[in-house]
């Protein structure tokens, strides 16, 4: 039985495959094949490996593009050695790589890791500066002795393991690369091989040379693809959230201001940064100046592709009454007609969001659903009698849900709350009504009983305006509520856990800001949307609903917008 197989996948990367592959013919080590899995290259790749003459059993290996971790689960099926070892296409085996692995396995390794240093030929650049310079601190790191095999050193760019042991854990786990995306398979295999109980080893003397070539804006693609495989990787071994807690973060306080902002923002507003980032590293600086410019903006995609991975985001609209308010002295900025809001609403459509209900929100909450891109859920405080029947119409033509906050102590009365400071008097909905949303689609939810400033009442009052809320709704023969709205926004730690302890899902501030996976359930952001605001404002409000409350707040102002 061949003793080694080299599994190495590739795609789109003719010239750098063959050197991998040519270096291979200098192994100590000649009991060994390789097998190359070309993952849907178009560029010439397979034939031109089918041309060489290494020296070696050689077998090249062809599928449609299905992303690395299926590449190498194909190499690994199709391998007849005892041992696999796992390349990538961009590394040049030392004459002693496979002899090493070989020792460590002797030595009673179940699977060994081994140094990666810079391909002295690779493009002098920022990038490949990094790259080497984290390989040198890796290998530093790992030398000393009773070095901890640390999950970011898990890497399989050079891994060998025996097959029936890769057989055993399942392989790679194909969804963290679907579609061709990048990263994550590798972490997850090497930190469920640590949690069944296999040896690792790190050889430093188990060398191959990573001939780094890779483009500023393809390193920024994979910083992106980095996050949302963090993001990925934290969903499905919740124990690893640490990972997330140390991840690459804005460490200064102007890229803090500068770039926090844009974590959320829609790509074009990232382009120009990304261009600047990319033309730097192409100037050949290598200057502490340029580092930090360009890592600061290689932070800020891996940023955007963890809030974009699992989980996604989601903005909240929170409206009020369905009339035009504007003669009410108090109210008249909590009042939109239902045209209004028709036209609002098919404004963010065309703009590529997409509306969701309550359900998928908590699933992303929970872990169990991402939530799509542009979502944005709808809701309405005070359940006003004038919902009906401009919501359900204008809703329900959209195909749109919502959820609607009622107070429990005045179903079928009026905003008792408002009038000590000279409001009109409006009528609120009665069960029948609120029935005939549910009907429509509109879920209720509760607005406390009687509409306090909770931040401003003891905690047996707040209790009771939680608790005793769900009760009353559920007594006028409605669905129990799952969601909470703090009257005023006003809310605070200690009663979002009161909330929690009530039994509500979720619990919703006005606080502006965006709902990701790391959100409080029960301190969700919403954006209100007032009568004074254009297509243009609402679109500024939802684009900078998670910037820095004094940026954001300056920048409205200046527009005439508020909060």
């Amino acid at each position: 039985m061949t003793r080694f197989s080299v599994v190495i996948p590739t795609f789109e990367r003719r010239e750098t495959v063959v050197r991998t592959v040519a270096a291979l013919a200098r192994q100590e080590e000649r009991d060994f094949e390789a097998v190359v899995v070309v993952d849907g290259s178009t560029d010439g790749t397979a034939a031109a490996l089918r041309r060489l003459e290494p020296g070696f059993d050689l077998r090249v290996i062809e599928q449609s593009n299905a992303g690395r971790a299926a590449a190498v689960n194909a190499g690994a099926e199709a391998a007849v050695g005892e041992l696999l070892l796992f390349l990538d296409d961009d590394m040049a085996a030392d004459p002693r790589l496979l002899a090493e692995h070989e020792l460590s396995h002797r030595e009673g390794a179940d699977v060994v890791l081994g140094d990666i240093p810079l391909d002295p030929d690779s493009p002098r650049n920022l990038l490949s500066w990094g790259v080497g310079w984290w390989a040198a601190a890796r290998r530093q790191r790992l030398s000393e002795p009773g070095a901890e095999i640390r999950i970011d050193d898990l890497l399989t760019g050079q891994m060998s393991i025996s097959r029936t042991a890769f057989a055993a854990i399942g392989g790679f786990d194909v969804s963290f690369t679907r579609d061709g995306l990048f990263g994550g398979e590798d972490i997850d295999l090497g930190y469920r091989l640590r949690e069944a109980g296999y040896r690792l080893v790190f050889n430093p003397a188990a060398i191959s040379r990573q001939h780094y070539d890779v483009g500023p804006v393809q390193y920024l693609d994979r910083a992106r693809e980095a996050g949302r495989s963090d993001r990925e990787l934290v969903a499905k071994h919740p124990e690893l959230g640490g990972r997330l807690d140390a991840s690459p973060r804005f460490t200064t306080r102007r890229s803090r201001l500068l770039l926090e902002p844009l974590v959320g923002a829609s790509a074009h507003w990232v382009a120009p940064l990304r261009a600047m980032a990319a033309a730097l590293v192409r100037s050949g600086r290598t200057g502490a100046r340029a580092r930090r410019l360009f890592f600061a903006v290689r932070t800020l995609e891996y940023r955007r592709g963890r809030r974009a991975g699992g989980g996604g985001s989601a903005l909240v609209l929170a409206y009020h009454a369905l009339s035009d308010l504007g003669e009410d002295p108090v109210l008249a900025e909590y009042g939109i007609t239902g045209d209004v809001l028709a036209g609002q609403l098919d404004m963010l459509a065309s703009r590529g969001h997409r509306f969701v209900d309550l359900d998928a929100v908590l699933a992303a909450l929970d872990g169990e659903a991402p939530l799509p891109d542009g979502a944005i859920l709808v809701t309405f405080d005070d359940a006003y009698a004038d919902l009906l029947p401009t919501a359900v119409e204008v809703l329900g033509a959209r195909g749109i849900p919502a959820v609607v906050f009622v107070v429990s102590g005045q179903i079928g009365g009026t905003n008792e709350w408002d009038r000590h400071l000279g409001a009109g008097e409006l009528p609120l909905l009665d069960a029948d009504g609120l029935r005939a949303l549910i009907a429509g689609g509109i879920e209720i939810g509760s607005h406390g009983v009687s509409h306090p400033q909770l931040t401003k009442v003891d905690p047996v009052r707040v209790e009771s305006e939680l608790r005793d809320s769900a009760d009353m709704i559920e007594a006028a023969g409605l669905p129990r509520p799952r969601a909470f709205a703090y009257p005023h926004g006003e809310w605070a730690p200690d009663i979002a856990h009161v909330a929690a302890l009530a039994g509500y899902s979720a619990a919703f501030t006005i606080d502006p800001g965006r709902i990701t996976a790391d959100s409080l359930p029960q301190a969700l952001p919403r954006v209100e949307v007032l009568a004074g605001d254009t297509h243009r404002t609402l679109r500024l409000k939802l684009a900078t609903a998670d910037w820095p409350e004094g940026i954001r707040d300056r920048l409205l102002r200046r527009i005439g917008a508020k909060r």
